[in-house]
């Protein structure tokens, strides 16, 4: 893999990377409820998938607070807004976890083929060393030859 090729891959995942980061600090605005100049925002998450929200309330205080705001988003925003919402960040994050699988299988085959590529110049720098060896060794036995005579 060529340099190039190889900053290419590498920005490649850089930006896969923000991207994901990206979207889960969206996602984790958007599921502590905080409000930037918009209506209500709806609970993407439920509250006990995070673990602030469990020591801030407790299991069964997460469950009742994920309950009501799956409820508010549903009577605001129509039935089973709150499930699409949930759905999408699942969607999401599964995205994201494969992007980032698909990237680390990337870098390592970039690494395996830049191994292979090494051994491969070394076995032709030994190729070629040993032929200028032999070349060397028939000169020199060209010249003992003449030498002789």
């Amino acid at each position: 893999m060529s340099p190039q090729q190889l900053n290419q891959s590498v920005h490649k995942w850089v930006h896969r990377m923000l991207s994901a980061l990206v979207l889960s600090l969206i996602v984790l605005i958007s599921s502590l409820g905080l409000q930037m100049g918009q209506p209500a925002i709806a609970m993407a998450a439920p509250l006990t998938s995070h673990p602030q929200m469990m020591a801030l309330f407790g299991s069964n205080r997460a469950k009742q607070v994920d309950k009501i705001a799956k409820e508010d988003a549903d009577k605001t925003f129509g039935a089973g807004t709150s499930n699409k919402a949930e759905g999408a960040v699942k969607q999401a994050k599964g995205k994201a976890k494969r992007d980032i699988q698909n990237t680390q299988s990337a870098l390592k085959d970039a690494q395996g083929k830049a191994k292979q590529d090494t051994g491969r110049t070394q076995n032709t720098i030994g190729d070629v060393q040993s032929k200028v060896e032999s070349a060397a060794e028939g000169a020199q036995d060209a010249v003992k030859g003449l030498l002789n005579q």
